[in-house]
């Protein structure tokens, strides 16, 4: 059926297969992985279920579930808020992931098997058509060749080091994995890392995945440096 329109041009949104909370969930994400809503900005809940025709409860759902995923912060009798990142924070948070995915990637290289190796190629070449078809935000954490690779480590430790530093860091990741100029830079990353895990090559691995996560640190630090010098005209909305 065609979809149709309200009134006031905004298309309701589709209530088959996900919930609503589904999908104002991914809204909104979509919204602040793009930029649309500035750090610090609040999310209204009155306006939001307004805006995307639904009730009150799937957004109040869809911004808890945000803010567990560390998209949103959440402050009781003001609101909910887009995440405000400091710098040094995040700066710190990255030193810590390069030094953790690094050692993975290296460890990855030895203990790999043949069935990660192809699971790691067929993920790859998802990422790049999901890029150059026209990226969809918040491809790096759908298909996150990171995750693969820290799980073929072989070490639930280290992997749950990374997941804790990586659930810290997640609206930096999100927003710098949103431009297109980074997302192809990214795969390419991810192609010459895949290469040497492919050859069994720890030390070229190792080095591979530090100048991937140095390139993108400095790409989060730029982006979120951008982000300060504009002003938050959001930030103030009822």
């Amino acid at each position: 059926m065609a979809d149709t329109f309200r009134l006031d041009g905004v298309l309701p949104i589709d209530r088959s297969n996900l919930t609503l909370a589904d999908k104002v969930e991914a809204r909104v994400r979509h919204q602040i992985v793009q930029g649309e809503r500035p750090t610090g900005s609040r999310l209204n809940e009155v306006e939001i279920a307004a805006d995307l025709g639904v009730s009150r409860g799937p957004v109040r759902e869809a911004l808890q579930r945000l803010a567990h995923l560390g998209l949103v912060t959440l402050e009781s009798h003001r609101g909910a808020f887009v995440r405000r990142l400091d710098l040094d924070e995040v700066h710190e948070l990255f030193e810590v992931r390069i030094a953790l995915e690094c050692e993975a990637a290296e460890l990855a290289a030895a203990r790999i098997g043949d069935d990660g190796l192809r699971e790691l190629d067929r993920l790859q070449e998802a990422t790049v058509s999901e890029v150059i078809q026209g990226q969809q935000p918040g491809v790096f954490d759908t298909l996150d060749v990171h995750d693969l690779i820290v799980r073929h480590a072989g070490n639930v430790r280290l992997a749950q080091a990374v997941a804790q530093v990586n659930g810290e860091l997640r609206l930096a990741r999100s927003r710098s994995g949103a431009s297109g100029q980074r997302a192809h830079e990214a795969v390419g990353e991810h192609r010459e890392l895949i290469r040497a895990l492919t050859s069994r090559d720890g030390e070229g691995a190792r080095l591979s995945m530090k100048s991937h996560l140095q390139a993108s640190l400095q790409n989060t630090l730029q982006m979120l440096r951008a982000a300060e010098t504009r002003p938050a005209e959001g930030a103030t909305r009822a």
